[in-house]
């Protein structure tokens, strides 16, 4: 279901986009992540992380104690299409292109755990281990697409974007998804907007190409996610 949400902007739309930009990148540099630590773990009711301080989340911080819960989710464990072995040893090529799998992460190279062959949250610790709920080892790409208007019908100017009610918890969110193995960025942009925003409606989706033909790229880095693990970004 598609929301159409209205917030007032005493600026131009380029201000809106530049500030919106300037502001991700500035968090994504210096934050420490809060999401990816919150237990229960999203979608449970009992997988509890273990606490991390915001002065231990570097793992340049010593801490020899330090043993994080480990969870994935029984429907990734299950080896779906969209989903990585469970033994990370298999993956030969981390930090690259991996087949049609993009292995690479926006934040530069990460580690990868030489006995686990499994790779490190370039972000830190989050308490948790193994994958959660998403499939991927390492990297897993997503695309979220922004799609705001000046409404016409104010008198001052009114900013709308569109978002959605998430089926699994109510909250409003950007209608996107994760990347497809082969997929573009701006191909995953246009197929998740169509599915989650106009019910994969195919007559609406006519008219979207002109409309995507002029989007520009906002921000490509990490993501304060709940879902995320100390082995997944």
């Amino acid at each position: 279901m598609a929301i159409l949400a209205t917030y007032r902007q005493q600026c131009s739309q380029l201000i809106f986009r530049c500030f919106v930009t300037n502001t991700v990148q500035q968090i994504s540099t210096h934050f420490v992540h809060t999401r990816a630590r919150k237990s229960p773990y999203v979608g449970t009711k009992n997988v509890l992380r273990t606490e991390v301080s915001n002065e231990k989340v570097p793992w340049s911080l010593h801490w020899p104690e330090y043993k994080a819960i480990e969870y994935t989710a029984s429907k990734v464990l299950k080896n779906p299409p969209w989903a990585d072995d469970s033994d990370a040893t298999k993956i030969k090529y981390f930090n690259e292109i991996d087949g049609k799998i993009d292995r690479r992460s926006y934040m530069g190279k990460y580690e990868v755990e030489e006995k686990t062959n499994r790779p490190k949250n370039p972000q830190g610790r989050t308490g948790l281990s193994g994958r959660g709920l998403l499939g991927r080892w390492g990297p897993n790409h997503a695309a979220d697409p922004i799609v705001t208007r000046w409404a016409k019908d104010h008198k001052e100017k009114v900013l709308e974007i569109i978002l959605i009610s998430r089926k699994d918890s109510g909250d409003l969110a950007l209608p996107g998804g994760m990347v497809d193995p082969g997929e573009s960025t701006s191909q995953a942009v246009k197929r998740e907007f169509i599915e989650e925003a106009l019910d994969s409606d195919a007559n609406r989706a006519k008219h979207l190409d002109k409309l995507f033909r002029k989007a520009n790229s906002m921000y490509k880095g990490y993501i304060d996610d709940p879902r995320n693990t100390g082995h997944r970004l």
